[in-house]
């Protein structure tokens, strides 16, 4: 007889979702988590939930389908990424946000988000919010929460996963779920999984949430699932936020009145631009840029006025408040000078081509129209009180990896050959290339998505099992 019928590792948000599911469906559940308390990385995430048709829309007036959202996010991905896997995450990820909302989850309101048509990134309170509301479901159904134990290795008996082993025991189950979250925190799986964006970073590259996260992403879905010969997809697949050098953590969204330039001195890009456009902006421009402002955009900076529909502007950023700024100009991690083309000079940049930015620039916000990058104009702010000031910037907090086993649409993983293994399933970070390369608010729907599916088919497989040989192994 099995310890378990299933056997969750790790405790995230697709963990507790798979626990949820499989305890729904009568299995028996245990949820093995590496470190001393439940949630992972997810308990620090924002909380935004992707979905399609929901009532949330409805009732904001957003028309909106699970079918458009399913061409769309292929559209996106360039049709890079499986159809079946789309089609799910699509079609269901809506369905778990009602779900979570009827157990309790406060849905907050609609935005749009990251390479979304239409407004479908589902706000709530953070990470935190839905990791409560999953753990306390999951531990009411009786899941048994177990922490403290990192799993050294699979348990396989011809060919089939039947367990897993810590470093001073072994526990027999009917099947095993992958849920161990991202590779962010761990050097060598980055160098060899997500070499571009090693590259991309340098010295820069941490997790979102600084060192203290490192430990919820250390990418142990990898050498599990490879040990029973597991293809990996999401290679070098991954999402970056940009930060200042003098910042861990940082926020990802950047301050509209700084003006954004390359090494070259010219302006990239949409200072208040979301996630996927920055990054992409920052790659084109060989990952250094710089963040150009004033003393009267340092000194005045404050919270831009709100208006209805409004989605560009933003709150103060605590990392670019006037104090900081001031304390990192002393530290050396800032350049100022009275003019511009002595800051140019201090920073390394051409000077003409920055002087002309910010030319064209101050025509811009003169205009009250962003010709070239079309940033919100309540956000817009003249360079023309010195002295300047010059932050420089990077990509270098890891929001996201996409490396991992590779699952079907039943969240079960798949080997080299393309057939599934047998009792091993994944969902999550962890779960390879399912997110497909553009992200726009899918990781945590994904997590929700796959982490239920993966938990309805284990729980399946384990019944299967506990049937007989006859039914299938």
């Amino acid at each position: 007889m099995n310890d378990f019928d299933v056997l969750v590792i790790g405790s995230g948000v697709a963990g507790l979702r798979a626990a949820n599911a499989a305890a729904d469906a009568g299995a028996t559940v245990a949820v093995i988590e590496a470190e001393s308390d439940i949630g992972g990385r997810s308990q620090y995430s924002t909380g935004g939930l992707l979905g399609a048709g929901t009532r949330f829309q409805l009732e904001a007036g957003v028309d909106d389908s699970p079918a458009a959202l399913y061409e769309h996010y292929r559209r996106i991905n360039h049709w890079r990424i499986d159809a079946g896997v789309a089609h799910r995450l699509a079609f269901e990820c809506g369905p778990e946000i009602e779900w979570l909302a009827e157990n309790g989850l406060e849905i907050l309101k609609v935005a749009p988000g990251a390479d979304s048509d239409v407004p479908r990134v589902h706000r709530t309170r953070g990470g935190h919010a839905i990791v409560d509301v999953l753990r306390s479901r999951a531990q009411r159904l009786g899941c048994e929460m177990i922490v403290g134990q990192r799993i050294e290795r699979l348990v396989v008996d011809d060919g089939v996963v039947r367990g897993v082993a810590t470093a001073t025991e072994e526990l027999s189950a009917g099947a095993v779920v992958l849920a161990t979250g991202g590779l962010g925190g761990n050097p060598r799986l980055l160098q060899r999984l997500a070499p571009s964006l090693v590259a991309a970073t340098g010295d820069w590259l941490l997790p979102v949430g600084g060192r203290e996260l490192a430990r919820y992403a250390q990418g142990d879905a990898i050498g599990l699932g490879e040990s029973v010969g597991a293809a990996l997809a999401g290679v070098d697949v991954w999402e970056a936020t940009i930060r200042p050098g003098y910042a861990e953590v940082s926020l990802q969204l950047l301050p509209g009145w700084i003006m954004i330039v390359d090494r070259a001195g010219r302006r990239i890009v949409d200072e208040t631009a979301d996630i996927v456009e920055m990054q992409s902006a920052l790659l084109a421009a060989g990952g250094e840029v710089y963040a150009i402002f004033d003393d009267a955009a340092k000194s005045a900076a404050e919270p831009p006025p709100s208006a209805p529909g409004a989605t560009r502007a933003r709150r103060v950023n605590p990392d670019w408040r006037s104090e900081v700024i001031d304390a990192m100009v002393a530290q050396g991690s800032v350049y100022q000078a009275e003019s511009l083309a002595d800051l140019a000079v201090r920073a390394g940049v051409d000077v003409e081509a920055l002087s002309a930015s910010a030319r064209r620039y101050n025509e811009h916000v003169a205009a009250g129209v962003d010709v070239d990058h079309r940033k919100d104009p309540r956000v817009l702010r003249a360079l023309d009180s010195g002295p300047y000031y010059a932050v420089p910037l990077r990509l270098g907090s890891i929001a996201y990896t996409s490396a991992g086993p590779k699952i079907d649409s039943s969240a079960q993983v798949v080997d080299r050959s393309g057939q599934p293994i047998p009792g091993l399933f994944a969902g999550g970070e962890c779960a390879g290339g399912v997110v497909g390369v553009h992200l726009g608010g899918n990781p945590l729907a994904s997590c929700l998505v796959f982490g239920r599916t993966a938990g309805e088919a284990a729980a399946r497989h384990a019944q299967r099992r506990a049937e007989g040989p006859a039914s299938g192994s």
